[in-house]
């Protein structure tokens, strides 16, 4: 899966691509050498050129190429097309995660030095995108209030939380939060200082860690570096809360889960759809001869909710009509329907669902309904292909409730 961005130029394709090479054409000698290997690079296939930009993995590697900095990029870890993550490139080149704010979150303490206390909360955060690691200590995204200027302290750590309040006390905090982002934490934390105490929880899927700490003096820190790992965004909408470009292709998991990739398209709504097959006879819905008119409806991606698996069958953003019937004010076909009225035990309505290509199957059911109503459904490819007929006079066959997908 390649994501593309039509807002980008060739011209930055071309250039990512080269600095994935090495940038070779600075030492290639002549300029002459340099003149044709660029006229190769030149004609090579567009799409080729894309697919060898989009590697970049820092922000670094962009701004070397000659690529504005002070905006979003999608980047990827370790140049692997299937983890791709949302950064912030500064003027520096440096590379930096967009954290969620407010409601006690991503933010650090230390209380009670002499009277003085410290408070840091942070809206992005620096990221190491080769050792894989947080900066702890570059405040550039970070505000502060108060200071405790007897030991020249201006900041609290990332993840930091201290007092120097009593023996055994403990009312520093601190949260770090990535929900949302593509990193789950993999550091330790390691209460320190004289009659310390503390501790720290780490939620299930290591994105969020509360610490306390405190004493007289004592804290509750990242013991070494904040070490993270590549999870990978779980829905479309964490892409978009992170400001990443939409109205792409992105490499999800289901559940963070890294076993469980799926591609989606990530609409600009942050709504996630799955890309379906258009061949003939797939992915099709239709009501045919109510009162002399008929709808057939075509699907080509269908909203999914990843955190369900509830495929929205009313959803038609991407779905396209012929037909309607105005005195049922019905001008879609739902997806996997299919209904006629033409008469008593008639089924000649027809629909298609079709999940070849993705790695989901169908679990839901299917049942006919109405007025001499004929109909059924058959199964094929594991369960990625139903086959629906139905109709009466009037009658249909249609999705039980819900239609849910599973991940295998």
């Amino acid at each position: 899966m390649t994501t593309f961005n039509p807002d980008h130029s060739t011209r930055r394709y071309l250039s990512v691509s080269l600095l994935a090479g090495g940038l070779l054409l600075g030492a290639c000698g002549p300029s002459s050498v340099a003149q044709t290997q660029q006229k190769e690079d030149e004609g090579m296939d567009e799409v080729g050129i894309q697919a060898m930009a989009m590697t970049a993995n820092s922000c670094a590697n962009l701004m070397a190429a000659g690529q504005p900095m002070g905006r979003n990029y999608t980047l990827y870890v370790g140049g692997d097309l299937r983890k791709p993550f949302i950064a912030w490139c500064d003027t520096d080149g440096d590379t930096w995660l967009t954290l969620p704010t407010g409601n006690g979150r991503n933010f650090s303490q230390y209380l009670n030095v002499e009277g003085t206390s410290v408070t840091t909360t942070w809206s992005r955060i620096r990221l190491d995108p080769v050792a894989m690691t947080l900066d702890m200590n570059d405040i550039q995204f970070a505000t502060s209030t108060g200071s405790i200027p007897g030991w020249n302290k201006y900041y609290a750590a990332y993840g930091e939380a201290g007092d120097c309040v009593a023996r055994g006390s403990s009312t520093g905090k601190s949260n770090v939060d990535l929900s949302g982002l593509p990193f789950a934490v993999t550091a330790t934390w390691k209460t320190t200082g004289a009659y310390a105490n503390g501790g720290y929880t780490i939620s299930a899927n290591g994105q969020v860690v509360n610490a306390t700490g405190g004493g007289h003096c004592g804290v509750t820190a990242v013991n070494g570096a904040l070490t993270v790992r590549y999870t990978g965004y779980r829905a479309c909408s964490d892409v978009a809360a992170g400001g990443g470009t939409l109205n792409q292709d992105y490499t999800l998991y289901l559940g963070l889960d890294p076993a469980k990739p799926f591609t989606a398209y990530c609409h600009g709504s942050g709504n996630t759809y799955l890309t379906l097959s258009t061949a003939a006879g797939s992915n099709f819905s239709q009501y045919l001869q109510v009162e002399g008119t008929s709808v057939t409806t075509s699907w080509s991606k269908v909203r999914l909710d990843p955190a369900s698996l509830k495929v929205d069958i009313n959803d038609t953003r991407f779905a396209t009509s012929t037909g309607g019937i105005p005195s049922w004010n019905k001008y879609y076909a739902a997806y996997g329907e299919a209904g006629d009225c033409v008469a008593r035990n008639s089924s000649t309505g027809r629909a298609n669902v079709d999940l070849r290509g993705t790695p989901f199957v169908v679990m839901s059911g299917w049942a006919t309904t109405g007025y001499d109503a004929v109909g059924g459904i058959t199964r094929s490819s594991g369960n990625q292909v139903v086959n629906v007929t139905g109709g009466g006079h009037c009658g249909v066959t249609a999705v039980v409730g819900d239609m849910v997908l599973l991940y295998p």
